[in-house]
């Protein structure tokens, strides 16, 4: 997949949308303001009730964060109008299924990644890679009306990231400037930067699924 490519369908999508999407966001810039508040207020020595409210905030804009991409991936499927924004943000916890089994996959992953990182550094970054799309896969099985585990959705991304990780992580790595301007501009950027951020890892899904599908087709014929 083209770096280019994905990230022009991003932008394209973005620009042509871009009021729609800053209400999607816009409950997340408003709890990460909370959460960056809270950590102002905090003394960094002591545990304090201003970093249980930071601790609170960054996890809660973290989960809305999943819905939302859930959202993207439609929106560039064409199952999804541009419609109702605010409420499609939170998408997260319009289901009981996908809001509990995205927590049971984010302490899965957790836990796994954590012990791969307790050993050594680099397998640890590994293992991050391979279980970047379960929650795109664990969403999509459920919407398919197909029984998946949180650890069957981190295997099934494991095999579908196989031969793509090193690729994935270089388009994590194209966005350290636009990371350097959210800083210097005390995160105004962040309103055009995180859409098109996450924009960009919901399209590298939709076209990795579309390469595996059609890879297991061209297998299947032969």
């Amino acid at each position: 997949m083209s770096r280019y490519q994905l990230k022009k369908e991003a932008k394209d999508l973005l620009n042509r949308n871009f009021v729609f999407f800053l209400l999607l966001f816009l409950p997340v810039f408003v709890i990460e303001l909370i959460a960056e508040g809270a950590n102002f207020k905090s003394d960094n020595v002591n545990w304090s009730s201003w970093d249980t409210i930071g601790l609170f905030s960054s996890l809660l804009a973290g989960f809305l964060i999943v819905g939302i991409s859930y959202v993207l991936v439609d929106l560039f499927r064409e199952s999804q109008t541009f419609s109702d924004p605010l409420k499609k943000s939170f998408t997260i916890v319009s289901r009981g299924d996908y809001f509990i089994g995205s927590i049971l996959t984010s302490l899965l992953s957790f836990v796994w990644i954590f012990l791969w990182t307790f050993l050594l550094l680099v397998p640890g970054i590994i293992k991050s890679l391979a279980y970047s799309q379960a929650y795109y896969i664990y969403r999509d099985a459920i919407d398919q009306r197909q029984s998946i585990s949180c650890r069957d959705a981190i295997s099934k991304s494991r095999s579908l990231m196989n031969g793509h990780k090193w690729e994935y992580f270089m388009l994590q790595l194209s966005f350290i400037g636009w990371g350097l301007l959210i800083m210097v501009t005390f995160g105004i950027a962040a309103i055009w930067v995180q859409p098109y951020y996450h924009l960009t890892m919901a399209n590298y899904y939709r076209h990795l699924v579309a390469m595996s599908t059609e890879k297991s087709r061209l297998e299947t014929v032969n």
